[in-house]
């Protein structure tokens, strides 16, 4: 009589290949997010949009409510926009694109330029363009009225 002996393999990994594996899933995930993301938030976006229209809402109100001329300051190499003697003021970030569209005679050099709110409610008008990437909101002033309204570009 013959005796046979299979041996039975079983087949599976070693807790060192997961760990290895983990560890490089770690590390790829640790890595890539800022090879994906802008480096601004869709929140913080939208966030800075609204801020920039509730500045230029706040100066149209102190121009009406005041019976004098009331210009929001937009200073494209600082990244500030802010009104007289600095009562308002906020930031965007430097990864976000700014464009001003004012009037020639609001615009002072290349890095700064006006949106000046009048007695009456209205504006020299204009519009300002935030851009990250592919996603873009724009804050349109109304000439005539003074409205502030924002849209998707």
């Amino acid at each position: 009589m013959r005796r046979v002996s299979r041996r039975l393999r079983v087949r599976g990994f070693t807790l060192l290949e997961i760990l290895v594996v983990i560890v490089i899933i770690a590390a790829v995930t640790a890595i890539s997010p800022p090879l994906w993301s802008s480096g601004v938030s869709s929140a913080e976006h939208r966030a800075v949009t609204r801020a920039i229209a509730q500045t230029l809402r706040y100066a149209r109100s102190e121009a009406v409510a005041n019976r004098t001329d009331v210009g929001v300051e937009f200073n494209l190499q600082e990244h500030v926009y802010q009104l007289p003697g600095g009562k308002r003021q906020g930031k965007w970030p430097p990864t976000m694109e700014l464009e001003l569209v004012t009037t020639a005679a609001e615009t002072v050099d290349e890095q700064r330029a006006f949106v000046r709110f009048y007695a009456d409610g209205g504006s020299t008008g204009g519009r300002v363009t935030l851009k990250v990437k592919d996603r873009a909101y724009r804050v349109d002033i109304n000439w005539l009225t003074g409205h502030v309204s924002i849209d998707d570009a």
